[in-house]
């Protein structure tokens, strides 16, 4: 895992858009625009409905901060794989239909806040 923050979950916590999705159970390209509101606690999911991410759900980390697991409360884990500036790599593990954990890779870009003067 490779941050560039002490505090993750503080780096965390914003607008994140959706670049790239890598689900390897899926033969085609999937296309999904949708963005992740991250707070302290609650992730909401704007733009496309999608199988990954409801719209609105709660999370918490799992074990230490640093080490980036974080438990959804639908069942499904969520690992920063990477936070470095303003990009974004999330590994979600869920079941999916059939039952079998279902890895899926996430790319995000943050989306910078505007200052208005």
């Amino acid at each position: 895992m490779e941050i560039n923050s002490k505090n993750i979950l503080e780096e965390l916590q914003g607008n994140w858009n959706c670049t790239e999705i890598n689900d390897s159970s899926k033969q085609e390209s999937i296309n999904y625009s949708f963005s992740l509101l991250i707070s302290e606690n609650l992730i909401s999911c704007n733009g496309d409905k999608n199988e990954y991410w409801p719209s609105i759900c709660n999370f918490e980390s799992v074990g230490s901060l640093k080490d980036g697991y974080f438990y959804r409360e639908d069942g499904s884990f969520l690992q920063i794989k990477s936070l470095i500036d303003n990009k974004l790599q999330i590994e979600l593990s869920f079941k999916n239909e059939n039952g079998d954990i279902n890895p899926v890779l996430f790319q995000f870009k943050k989306e910078l806040e505007e200052t208005i003067y």
